[in-house]
């Protein structure tokens, strides 16, 4: 008796929370199915890593290594194959242009296992590494392998164009040379015009 109500009590509400219980599950597996699956696999991935020693420090030692190579390989590259394609490459992402005022592409580059991939969507190319490292902190060549399970393609390889804005100066030098030969030449045309007018300008007196 001495429970009996509070048992009763008690029953109510457990239905009232199972009931709540059962909505908030379905409501939250209905959320789970319709996101994408790498992307619910990378978020159990984020809280997975939040606790796990193991998982942090590995993501930790990716970024480094990751970091380290493309503190290396910033800026402006030509394509050995072919001098109209030009990649620059800021950050993680490299921007493409063919130079023939056609559409660009932007493909990231990024640490994929113990390779370091360039993923150009149709193909995609692992960096040489070695080659990389043997060059110093900042790399003059870049030497790019068809990867692994990668549709047909073929080796490219990538040389440091000067940042573009000692191109730019260089152009504006060589405008500013050709503007002042031209005003050489206009002071000059300017001098000698006189000394032929002079005379003309005299010859009314002489007959005056």
């Amino acid at each position: 008796g001495k429970f009996g109500k509070g048992k009763g009590k008690g029953k109510d509400e457990e239905d009232g929370e199972k009931k709540e219980g059962e909505e908030g599950e379905k409501k939250e597996g209905d959320e789970e199915k319709s996101a994408p699956s790498s992307v619910a696999a990378a978020q159990r991935e984020a809280r997975d890593s939040r606790f796990s020693p193991i998982a942090s420090a590995q993501r930790e030692a990716r970024l480094r290594f990751e970091k380290d190579i493309l503190d290396r390989m910033q800026g402006r590259w030509g394509d050995e194959a072919d001098p109209n394609i030009t990649y620059v490459v800021e950050g993680s992402i490299c921007s493409v242009s063919s130079g023939d005022g056609g559409r660009g592409f932007r493909n990231r580059l990024s640490v994929y296992g113990v390779e370091f991939c360039w993923d150009a969507r149709r193909f995609w190319h692992y960096l040489n590494l070695p080659e990389l490292y043997s060059q110093g902190e900042i790399a003059e060549k870049l030497e790019w392998n068809p990867a692994k399970d990668s549709p047909p393609t073929t080796q490219i390889v990538w040389n440091r164009l000067p940042p573009l804005s000692e191109v730019e100066e260089e152009a504006k030098e060589g405008e500013g040379e050709g503007e002042k030969k031209e005003e050489k030449a206009e002071e000059k045309e300017a001098e000698e015009k006189p000394a032929e007018a002079a005379p003309a300008e005299a010859a009314p007196e002489a007959s005056a």
